[in-house]
């Protein structure tokens, strides 16, 4: 009991502080509270986002996709330093998509894309369309739902069909109020029958309102005369092939073509990287530019106890004569430091909450997507055990001004 009462007496003396001097302590403590609501707020945000994108990405195939592009005109050469045109061109074909889907096991969809802006009219309307070209499977993948009719069809890509199926604001700015389901429109003069309109999603700016989706096959037959595609996203049937998967693929392009090792094959786990990298890069530059502000509020910690051991010579010059031991008094004003920087700290997890909550609400309302600040424990924790490191740091010096004060001395102190 004696020890507890002991330790708390030190935290009751800084509490007292807190009290009697407000508007001193306040300022002592405010880089402090700035800097671990920033950190705080920033972290939260990361997280958030890193959760926001995850839970997308997963709908999306996730861990499971493997990427295959073709190599681009463009490269970065090394030696010259600087960009550089091929001498040679490559392109995925329905070749490679008929034999990455036949000799690789464990493949639950392969999905070809060949995307373009053509124009899309009707009757006196048009609207410029972003045209996603694929197969049945597209609609799974990009996590799309069909609000009226229905997603193109195996038929429809086996037999080339002449049929889209369209976005929320592309049914709007060529039909009104009207239902588009199987009234016939152009896309770049070819007649299209449409066969399905999505319900809008948006994500952080993007979204597939402005979509018109149609067999890839008709693309290649009707517009382009040939059978390449931009690219190819191959779903594993879990995670845990998509590696195999990759090498595979890898496999097979090298066989088919002759600049084969310079095709892009890319699995979900390392995009999945690439982007924690970016947001781990983020959130260590805030914590940088926070680490500033513990400083500055580190120093005012400590001039705010050098201030407080000058006024309290007496006080200290009374306990001494009394029997207090050096140790004492050097714990009490470690202690005080503390307490200053750990009700800074508290106030400063409250700021980065009430910062983290205001920008996601404000995110969900530009993008109109959930979108949520994450104070994981281990956050605020870490909030917690570094203000009380600043404050051990930064207390020592002058607890230990405090401690090596001569009885004597102190108590002519007037």
């Amino acid at each position: 009991m004696a020890v507890i009462m002991n330790l708390l007496e030190p935290v009751r003396m800084g509490l007292d502080q807190l009290r009697v001097h407000k508007l001193r302590a306040f300022l002592s403590i405010l880089g402090i509270l700035i800097s671990v609501g920033s950190v705080t707020g920033i972290v939260s945000m990361g997280d958030g986002l890193r959760l926001t994108v995850m839970s997308q990405f997963e709908r999306m195939g996730g861990a499971s996709s493997v990427s295959v592009r073709s190599p681009n005109r463009w490269y970065r050469d090394k030696n010259k330093n600087r960009w550089v045109q091929r001498d040679w061109e490559e392109y995925l074909t329905n070749q490679d998509l008929r034999y990455i889907a036949e000799e690789i096991v464990n493949v639950r969809y392969v999905i070809p894309v060949i995307q373009n802006n053509f124009s899309a009219s009707y009757r006196k309307a048009s609207v410029n369309a972003s045209v996603w070209a694929s197969n049945e499977h597209l609609d799974e993948v990009q996590n799309w739902i069909v609000d009226k009719g229905r997603f193109i069809s195996e038929a429809d890509v086996r037999n080339a069909e002449k049929v889209a199926v369209i976005g929320s604001r592309v049914a709007t700015d060529l039909f009104g109020s009207e239902n588009p389901v199987g009234k016939e429109i152009k896309v770049e003069g070819m007649r299209c029958v449409v066969v399905g309109v999505l319900t809008g999603i948006k994500f952080f700016g993007d979204s597939n309102e402005s979509i018109l989706s149609v067999p890839y096959t008709t693309v290649q037959k009707r517009f382009y005369g040939n059978d390449r595609i931009n690219w190819i996203t191959v779903i594993a049937e879990s995670p845990e092939f998509a590696g195999r998967v990759a090498v595979e693929t890898k496999s097979v392009l090298r066989r088919f073509h002759e600049h084969g090792d310079d095709f892009e094959v890319n699995t979900g786990e390392s995009q999945i990287g690439q982007f924690n990298r970016v947001v781990t890069i983020l959130k260590i530059v805030a914590g940088g530019i926070a680490g500033i502000s513990l400083l500055v509020g580190g120093i005012g910690i400590m001039n705010i106890m050098l201030v407080s051991v000058s006024e309290r010579t007496r006080e200290i010059g009374i306990r001494k004569a009394v029997g207090a031991k050096n140790s004492s008094i050097l714990w009490q004003f470690i202690i005080e430091s503390i307490v200053l920087c750990l009700f800074g700290g508290g106030i400063g997890i409250l700021l980065g909450i009430g910062i983290g909550s205001g920008i996601s609400l404000y995110i969900k309302s530009l993008t109109q997507q959930p979108f949520e600040s994450i104070v994981t424990p281990g956050l605020m924790m870490f909030a917690i055990l570094y203000s009380s490191g600043i404050g051990l740091f930064f207390g020592v010096y002058p607890a230990w001004r405090a401690s090596k004060l001569d009885p004597v001395e102190a108590l002519r102190n007037e």
